[in-house]
Order: structure tokens, then C-alpha cells, then sequence
């Protein structure tokens, strides 16, 4: 018992003192009168920067911004992106029974996927997931090349080999 309290106090002084261990203390700052500040470098002799120079980075932000944002409606459309553009697909899924969506992309130097699907497990007003109800997948593909391809994104088991596909949403995509 007296062995795992003390590994436990050990544990959680080391969390404590790597928590610590990134932090930096910024060099002091002078100004020399003309616009631009000095500061000084681990050597301990000033460096010059311009005000632009001091900027802070911001944090990487989590999810995608898309340009087209479509549905299981999209299914035998045409979309029309231009070339950069980023094009999102919701579709309702349910990975508990075993089923997901996957896409095939007939043309694929015109349009490339982004990374895996997302998904959105369904939630009750009270923020917790229900389980076994059906969420939804996105998918983002973005427009690399002129030209035109299919997109099919199939619902299906990946284990059932020679079973149909539950679902398809199959759209032509140009990309001008």
C-alpha cells in the first residue's frame, strides 16, 4: 500500500515539474528611438527587430472551413468548384452497427480528399452521447486540378466483401 502512495507522490511531482519545463522568460526589451526594438539574445548582445517581427503565432484551430457544404441531397448532381476550393459532405452514419462511408474518387488529381471523415456522435440536450443512434460523417475534399471526376461515397461494412453497397451518393465534380 505505502508503495503505491509513494509511487503515486512521485508521479505527480514529476507531472508537476515537466509542466513548468516549457515555459519561457522573454528577454528584455528596449527601444532605440527610431521605430525598431532591441532585444537581447541568449548571448546576452542585442538583437534588432521591427515592430512586424514581433507578432505572436495563434494556436492551430481544429476542424476545416469549406466553400460548398452538401448533403445525401448532392446525390447525382454536378458541383462546380474552383480550383483551391474546399467542398464538405454530411452524411448520417452509424459506425455502432458496423457501417461507414467511403469514398472513391474516380479522377483523383482533380479532387483530393482531406484527411479521415469526422464524426459527430448525436447528443441529447444534455451534451451526452445516445448510444447507439446514428451521428453523422463529413468528409472534405478540395479542388486540386482543373478537370472533371466522380465522387461516390459508399455506406457499407468494410468486412462484408461480397455484399452490396447499403448506400451510394455518387455526384460529378468540375473544377475550373
Amino acid at each position: 500500500m505505502f508503495m503505491k502512495f509513494s509511487l503515486s507522490i512521485v508521479s505527480i511531482l514529476v507531472l508537476v515539474t515537466l509542466a513548468g519545463c516549457g515555459t519561457n522568460t522573454p528577454a528584455p526589451t528596449t527601444s532605440n528611438g527610431n521605430g525598431n526594438s532591441s532585444q537581447s539574445n541568449s548571448s546576452g548582445t542585442p538583437t534588432e527587430s521591427t515592430s512586424a517581427d514581433n507578432y505572436q503565432m495563434l494556436p492551430l484551430i481544429t476542424g476545416k472551413v469549406a466553400n460548398v457544404s452538401l448533403d445525401a441531397m448532392a446525390d447525382g448532381t454536378t458541383q462546380q468548384l474552383k480550383k483551391g476550393e474546399v467542398m464538405s459532405i454530411t452524411l448520417e452514419s452509424n459506425p455502432s452497427t458496423g457501417y461507414s462511408w467511403f469514398a472513391s474518387i474516380s479522377n483523383a488529381p482533380v479532387l483530393v480528399q482531406m484527411g479521415e471523415p469526422q464524426y459527430l456522435a448525436p447528443t441529447e440536450s444534455s451534451s451526452t452521447p445516445i448510444l447507439g443512434a446514428s451521428g453523422t460523417q463529413t468528409f472534405y475534399f478540395q479542388a486540386a486540378e482543373t478537370g472533371t471526376t466522380t465522387l461516390s461515397l459508399d455506406y457499407k461494412r468494410v468486412f462484408e466483401e461480397k455484399v452490396a453497397t447499403e448506400k451510394t451518393v455518387s455526384m460529378k465534380v468540375e473544377v475550373k
